[in-house]
């Protein structure tokens, strides 16, 4: 795996990085004994060199991996570091590129002066990989739009690995450790805090629900721009100690905290980050049996229609009302997130996703070798 280093991350205080490759053997995040090896190709720790000296970097790197590893098909995720090197060089040595579709990537770019040149580059990339593989069907459609052929997009869902994710995992040590009452109730937030969380204007309802259940605590997994916003609103707000934000935790930790939770909730704002999206959240949550509490996305709506997977659809101005609904009925609660658990099961198991992938795969550097052959 070939991968862009952070300029935010320095190891030193004067760290202005290095063109030297950096290789890391065994990585793993989500698996245990992973036999991922990554590739860091060095560059330059000042802003707009960095993606210029990456440029090429990832070029000279991404050539040498393909010639000693003899790559025979590249799945690509990125489209501003490497995209462009990738494709002119996969097609330089006859090797299939499949880009994985999460995000609408130029919505994404920080730098708004970034943002047209990523969005050339990202239509440059839909039009010239082998295959394009979107989380959600309203991704497909936006890849369309961006000027990919209809025939090279399909549909490959999140997958979740259920025997990490699951309704049967233990939780009682953490529930300890944050000092959660027997009788707590829990609402569960896990995600970077994005300004489009939508989690500050559900602080601000967060009152009501604790005049109708003041057992309830707010569970706040995860750091970003919008941590200090929170911080200061609990505070304003006098609900300190009933939202508990910990901050970012280990990914290995995820199952425990679900696990922990009566509703998780999504209350994303509509943007056009978000808007053709499934977060990746939303599957974990539902593999844990919890009852998801969200704002109707058009991805997610495209693809997970309601209760009977699991999922609770409101504007973000009802969330409060929604959240005391769902708490006064334990039965209502329970019979959603076991719907919603029996979805993710059937559709969005790790091994049976790993299984498209491959098969998808194959037939792509099946296609490549068949037309050098002819």
């Amino acid at each position: 795996m070939v991968d862009f280093g952070s300029l935010q991350h320095k190891e030193k205080s004067l760290d202005f990085g290095t063109l030297k490759v950096k290789e890391y053997q065994n990585i793993s995040r989500a698996h245990d004994n992973s036999p991922i090896n990554l590739i860091r190709p060095g560059f330059v720790k000042t802003p707009f060199l960095d993606r210029i000296s990456a440029f090429i970097t990832h070029y000279v790197e991404i050539k040498r991996v393909i010639q000693e590893k003899e790559i025979d098909v590249i799945v690509l995720y990125s489209v501003p570091t490497n995209g462009l090197q990738t494709i002119k060089l996969a097609k330089k040595f006859g090797i299939p590129v499949v880009f994985r579709s999460i995000d609408v990537l130029h919505m994404l770019v920080m730098n708004k002066f970034l943002g047209p040149l990523v969005f050339a580059l990202e239509k440059h990339v839909y039009k010239n990989v082998d295959r394009i593989l979107a989380l959600s069907p309203k991704l497909s459609d936006y890849i369309i739009r961006m000027g990919a052929k209809e025939s090279k997009v399909e549909l490959l869902l999140f997958g979740v690995d259920m025997n990490k994710f699951n309704p049967n995992i233990d939780y009682s040590q953490l529930k300890n450790n944050l000092r959660l009452k027997k009788n707590s109730k829990i609402i569960l937030y896990v995600g970077t805090l994005f300004d489009f969380s939508g989690l500050d204007i559900y602080l601000k309802q967060f009152p009501s629900i604790l005049k109708e259940h003041p057992e309830t605590k707010l569970l706040i997994i995860g750091g970003g721009p919008l941590l200090n916003k929170l911080k200061n609103l609990t505070m304003k707000l006098n609900i300190s100690e009933n939202v508990v934000i910990p901050g970012f935790q280990p990914f290995n930790m995820m199952p425990q905290y679900i696990n922990i939770a009566d509703i998780c909730i999504n209350p994303f704002k509509l943007t056009n980050i978000t808007r053709d999206i499934i977060p990746g959240k939303i599957i974990q949550y539902l593999s844990c049996g919890k009852p998801v509490l969200a704002t109707p996305l058009p991805g997610m709506i495209s693809r997970i229609n309601g209760p009977d997977q699991g999922v609770i659809y409101s504007s973000i101005s009802k969330f409060g009302e929604k959240t005391i609904e769902l708490l006064n009925n334990k039965n209502k609660i329970k019979q959603i997130g076991k719907n919603g658990y029996l979805y993710v099961k059937k559709y969005h198991d790790e091994k049976e996703i790993a299984r498209q992938l491959e098969t998808i795969l194959y037939k792509e550097i099946s296609k490549k070798q068949n037309k050098e052959i002819n």
